[in-house]
């Protein structure tokens, strides 16, 4: 397994489809999550988002999963293995963001990691 198909297997992990934010199909569905997709090799930490997306007018069922997400996570970070090395994924400061949008039903939340890859 590569690094790029690594990412997608943790973000795919939690009951939503996911895709990397540049490959959303459109006709993709909600609830849905998109994240960011960029590597490095060892020693170099890097921040990445990923947007937590559904329709409704409630915020219970989003904010949910970001707390699924969070927990998953843990406060130690997860470690992920792929072909050759891993990578130890980290929860970003601030963990968690609402976005605004212009639909009244259109729900996103905003998560911070951190990744750095362990080769």
């Amino acid at each position: 397994m590569t690094k790029e198909q690594c990412i997608h297997n943790f973000w795919s992990g939690f009951g939503w489809k996911a895709y990397d934010e540049t490959s959303v199909p459109d006709n993709a569905e909600l609830p849905r999550i998109t994240y960011e997709l960029s590597t490095d090799s060892f020693g170099n930490e890097i921040a990445q988002t990923a947007s937590l997306w559904v329709r409704s007018t409630s915020w219970k069922s989003i904010t949910d999963k970001a707390d699924e997400i969070y927990a998953a996570i843990s406060r130690g970070g997860k470690i992920l293995h792929y072909t050759g090395g891993a990578l130890w994924i980290r929860r970003g400061d601030p963990w968690a963001q609402r976005m605004a949008d212009d639909d009244d039903t259109l729900r996103r939340i905003v998560l911070n990691v951190s990744v750095e890859f362990i080769d």
